[in-house]
């Protein structure tokens, strides 16, 4: 009797992304099982696709001729069953084909690690290594190192809990000390590995990956761990999927795309710092993690844990509609002082830096990298722009003029008021506050870390780190003191998450503190500086997202947005301009150097509730519209579709 391959090909074309039946020829018949990649003939062309068998069956629904599948890569089952249906979730709800997910749910193919894998005989990988008699040790590397009183730890008796998380580091009975959120994320995984269950933590970046990864190693639980960070070579990080495609518990860290790696018997899937934006897939899907992780958390009947030190506006709307829990655990706030003042470093910042200097390290934090926030005409003051993207202008340090959001140099810039060519930067960025701090205080050794060199760790001592956002090092012992400038530049960036965003990079910069250290915001006042010197978190991220109620913006609503051609947009979104329910802003231009084609975009305002319907007319429109159209890339020369969809558009502004 024949059998036929349901296969789900690789492509990120709308037409194709269904399943295709292909009638498995009898020499493929024993390799030919669900979840291994094949390539597959289509079209009248003679080139072949590659794709992944979702399910063999007796039948097709095919009237037509079968065609036959073309061959079996390899005999490995790399896609899951359930892998496959939450790539299918994710891409019915982002409007986007399951090529798409695909992409990022199955690595590239290694050759030679799979060829090793299939040889090497997979045993179970014990968690713990077990007392000196060879009994098992519940907590061998856990107890060792953790103080015998600790307010780390939540019990967890919802499916879905939102933590805030002490600003603190833990310093273990062995001697090493560690972020509290690190000890709290392996602790609760632990748990997972304990009742035989596997656990995803993820984290926005390689710096908070690499945390984790010497905790692991330093708790006993290196062998548990499946490293799926994007810094590793290809077939490194191919190596640790083979391995989580076996039945043995582990733990899977990594980025973003980790979210969809295989886990046998998913117990917990743990997020750090949701509120980072690089949580935010910046391809198709263009999905935030933590939605894919609500997706797969209904899927497998999981427990999910939302875990900062600030509380993100989405995790606030959670908890009001009481889907989540907080298990937050009372824990001892951080010393802040705020200081109402127009001076960018008043006379609190400079005894507070002059007091932690003779204890420790102090970090300063800055709203920008190089010599200048931003540029004006030094002749007529007229805020000086890019001539490629009309955005605002910064000078490095080699005083070239920068766009802050394209990046072009813009050397020749002329003034659009005056056309005059000279500047005149505007206030101070890391670098000449470098300069600055380093003539301030003749006796310590100033220190720069920003986006483009980045320090992770910097040595004890008499120290004063000047740091963008994000680029803090660590210090061992913590820093004594932290000094937080241009309060009033992050909050007045045109951003609707603009004091979101300020808010969580202030309290990650803060939780850096070291026992009895102290922090001081400069030019923080109002309701907002009294509620983050008292560590308010909840209150915060509440009134962060009454504001966006008020507004109709998200999370209180969802909001899509379709850009490409002007005549293309207005065909697809037709149909749907009185379409109850929904609301359509726009068109406005897109000036940048995605697209040699002039683009515009819409934005569409709409509940949650609409969601799926909408996502399914956005898809089957833009399928019908643009056939047989695609765009240009300016930066890499390729062809693409002419219509790019978002059905969370994190940038309102």
């Amino acid at each position: 009797m024949p059998s036929y391959a349901r296969v789900v090909v690789e492509s990120p074309l709308p037409q194709l992304d269904r399943l295709f039946d292909y009638l498995i020829p009898d020499d493929l018949q024993p390799s030919a099982l669900a979840g291994v990649r094949v390539r597959v003939p289509f079209g009248r062309g003679a080139s072949l696709l590659g794709g992944f068998i979702v399910e063999v069956t007796e039948t097709t629904d095919f009237a037509g001729k079968v065609a036959s599948l073309a061959e079996v890569v390899s005999p490995i089952a790399v896609l899951t069953r359930s892998v496959y249906e939450l790539c299918r979730a994710v891409a019915d709800r982002q409007a986007a084909t399951i090529g798409d997910l695909l992409k990022l749910a199955v690595p590239p193919r290694a050759v030679a690690v799979e060829k090793k894998w299939l040889k090497t005989e997979v045993e179970p990988i014990p968690v713990d290594s077990g007392t000196a008699d060879g009994t098992p040790d519940e907590d061998a590397g856990l107890q060792e190192v953790f103080p015998a009183e600790h307010d780390l730890f939540i019990p967890v008796d919802s499916k879905r809990v939102a933590i805030t998380v002490a600003p603190r580091t833990v310093l273990g009975n062995s001697g090493f000390e560690l972020p509290s959120w690190v000890l709290t994320l392996l602790r609760l995984a632990k748990e997972q590995l304990d009742l035989d269950k596997s656990a995803i933590i993820l984290v926005p970046d390689f710096r908070d990956l690499n945390l984790l990864l010497v905790a692991a190693e330093q708790l006993g639980l290196a062998d548990a761990m499946a490293n799926f960070s994007a810094q590793q070579s290809k077939p490194a990080r191919y190596g640790y999927f083979l391995q989580t495609l076996d039945q043995t518990p582990k733990i899977i860290i990594g980025t973003r795309s980790a979210i969809y790696a295989p886990a046998a018997n998913l117990g917990a899937i743990l997020i750090w710092d949701d509120g980072d934006s690089s949580h935010i897939e910046p391809t198709s899907p263009y999905i935030h993690s933590r939605e894919v992780a609500l997706i797969r958390q209904q899927h497998s009947d999981c427990v999910l844990v939302l875990a900062a030190h600030a509380r993100s506006c989405e995790t606030q709307r959670l908890i009001e509609l009481d889907y989540f829990q907080d298990a937050t655990a009372p824990f001892r706030s951080p010393k802040i002082a705020i200081s109402e003042t127009d001076a960018r470093v008043d006379g609190l910042a400079w005894r507070t830096i002059r007091t932690g200097i003779e204890q420790g390290a102090v970090l300063v934090q800055v709203a920008a990298r190089g010599q200048s926030v931003s540029a004006y005409c030094r002749d007529c003051g007229e805020r000086s722009r890019c001539k490629h993207c009309n955005g605002p202008l910064w000078v490095d340090e080699s005083n070239t003029p920068k766009c802050r959001w394209c990046n072009a140099i813009n050397l020749g810039h002329r003034c659009s008021v005056c056309a005059s060519s000279a500047l005149r930067p505007g206030r101070a960025g890391a670098t000449r506050t470098v300069a600055e701090f380093g003539r301030a205080f003749p006796g310590a050794f100033v220190l720069e870390s920003n986006g483009d060199n980045r320090l992770e760790y910097i040595e004890p001592g008499r120290r004063i780190v000047i740091a963008t956002a994000g680029a803090e090092p660590r210090v061992p012992g913590g820093y004594a003191a932290v000094i937080l400038l241009d309060c009033g530049e992050l909050l007045a960036r045109d951003s609707l998450k603009a004091t979101e965003e300020a808010v969580r990079v202030w309290s990650n910069a803060v939780a850096l503190l070291g026992p009895g250290g102290s922090a001081v915001a400069v030019g923080l006042s109002g309701s907002l500086g009294q509620s983050f010197a008292l560590w308010n978190q909840a209150e915060l991220a509440a009134a962060e997202l009454a504001s966006r109620r008020e507004l109709h913006f998200p999370p209180a609503v969802r909001l899509a947005s379709l850009s490409g051609p002007l005549d293309l947009l207005d065909r697809v979104l037709e149909p749907l301009r009185e379409q109850t329910g929904i609301e359509i802003l726009g068109p406005l231009p897109i000036q940048n150097q995605v697209s040699i084609a002039e683009e515009w975009r819409y934005l569409i305002r709409y509940p949650y509730a609409l969601g799926s319907e909408l996502a399914d007319q956005v898809k089957a429109l833009v399928a019908l519209t643009s056939a047989g159209q695609t765009r240009v890339s300016a930066k890499s020369g390729r062809n693409s579709r002419p219509i790019r969809v978002k059905m969370d558009e994190p940038e309102v502004i």
